[in-house]
Parts: structure tokens; sequence; C-alpha cells
């Protein structure tokens, strides 16, 4: 049996089937979640506004904290999950689409730089995220509390990682917007995080974040294809964190980046507009 039978079979145990998982989690039936997904912790669905031709909302905010959207192009649909920040609220989610019909996951959202070449705006597409995170050591059929995934990396599809490199790079050709591939590392905190950053960088990586250690596992576990776009929006080696630092003309940037070149990568991948 593998891992993610497993997991369902857990659910069975105690009165649980596949359509209950999707509807308490999404609040809609799993013939309304389409065979391509975008996932945002945070960013509301509007930045499509301009890109596609009709935003549908299906459901939400549900009582997981989902937001549950329907992108229309043509006679395209895509759903656009809005999760909430945070490994835990990613993974149910990913999980939950499992018992759907969804086969792909692309991921938009926000990353830290810890790399002096990335500047505010840019864009980073991880090409494996380091676990520093609590709900991952959940995916496994042996016994979670010897299931010590700190420090583990997970990977993109490849496949999928490579066509969303292409996209972003031709994208972003004609601006002064650069392209970094990403050795992210996902962490439970923000606060807490800034003491230990000399080690995530000793640990070889890049950027960090919250989520996609949890999503490449997930998604792998219930066998969808997911990669993940990022705009960097702060960079704490050069004293540009979270906190402060940042100009307004960074912060410019930054929203341009996420509400015009995000959605335009985000489309040609999930529309297949190549």
């Amino acid at each position: 049996m593998n891992i993610y039978e497993y997991l369902v079979e857990g659910n069975k145990k105690y009165g649980s089937n596949k359509e209950h998982i999707c509807k308490s989690n999404f609040r809609c039936n799993s013939c309304e979640i389409q065979e391509k997904v975008i996932i945002a912790p945070t960013w509301e669905v509007d930045i499509f506004k301009n890109h596609v031709d009709y935003i549908k909302q299906i459901s939400g905010p549900t009582g997981h904290g989902y937001s549950i959207y329907e992108l229309i192009f043509g006679d395209k649909k895509v759903t656009y999950i809005i999760t909430g920040v945070g490994a835990c609220n990613l993974m149910d989610a990913v999980l939950a689409l499992g018992c759907t019909s969804c086969k792909e996951i692309l991921f938009i959202g926000s990353v830290g730089a810890l790399d002096k070449s990335m500047k505010v705006g840019d864009i980073v597409i991880p090409e494996y995220s380091v676990c520093g995170v609590g709900p991952d050591r959940y995916l496994t059929t042996y016994n979670a509390e010897q299931n010590d995934t700190y420090g583990k990396k997970y990977y993109p599809n490849k496949d999928f990682f490579t066509k969303v490199l292409e996209s972003a790079n031709k994208i972003v050709e004609s601006s002064k917007v650069k392209v970094h591939i990403g050795k992210t590392f996902s962490v439970d905190t923000i606060f807490a995080q800034y003491a230990h950053l000399d080690e995530f960088i000793n640990m070889g990586c890049n950027t960090i974040e919250m989520e996609t250690s949890t999503l490449f596992l997930a998604s792998n576990v219930v066998g969808i294809k997911s990669a993940a776009a990022f705009v960097v929006s702060d960079n704490t080696v050069i004293n540009k964190s979270l906190y402060s630092g940042r100009t307004d003309e960074e912060q410019k940037k930054r929203k341009k980046v996420k509400k015009d070149l995000i959605p335009k990568i985000a489309k040609e991948i999930v529309f297949d507009c190549f």
C-alpha cells in the first residue's frame, strides 16, 4: 500500500470517503475541481482579472480557510485556491485534491531571498525545497515519530519545473526582472527564522518561504505534478527584510510583477497558451 492509499484508508476507518473529504475541505463537489489548479497562500484572485475572461467564485472562505475560484479563458477552466499561510494548510489542500480529478498544481507566491544577487521583485523558480516544517513527517506509512523529515530535499516534477522556468524566462525578456533558480528552505515561522538564517544558507539555500517542501512532497505522494513560481518579496542578507528596509520603489516593482508577470506565466502554463 502506498502512502496516499494508507492515508485515505485512515480516513475511511473513521467513516469518511473521498467525496466527504473534498466537500469538507473545499465546500464543493469533486467534479467542480478542474484538472489544472493554481494554489496561492494569500494572493487574491483579482490579480488575474486582466488576464482571463471571467472569474467565478465556487466557495469560501470555507471552515478550513480556503477560498475556491474558477478562472475561465475561452472554453478552458482552471481552479484557483487560496489556502492561507503555512505548510499545514497547504498539505491538507493538496491531499484533498487527490480526491478530485486534479492532475497539475502551479503554486504562486512570495519568497524571501538569501542571496545578494536577488532583487525585490525578481522571479524565482525553485528546483527543490528543503524541509524545515512539521507536517511533512506525517506523510509516511511508518511511525510518524520516527519519520524525521527536517533537512530533506523535495523536488517538483522535473518536466513541469522546466516548463515553468522556460515560460518565466520568455515572459520577462522585455523587462528588467531577472529569473533565478531557487534552492528553497521551507520554514514554519517568520519571527524565529532570522536567528537561524546562517544555518539555512550553510545548507545551500538561497531563498526561504513556508510551503513548497510540503507542496512537492505531498503532490508526489498524491500523484499530482507540481511546480512553483515566486516573486522575491524581501532580501534579509542586504537588510531588506519583511520587517524593514524595503523602499517604496521596490515595493511597487514587486506588486507589478505579482499582478502582471506572474499571471502571464501562470496563464501560459495552465491554459496552454504557448
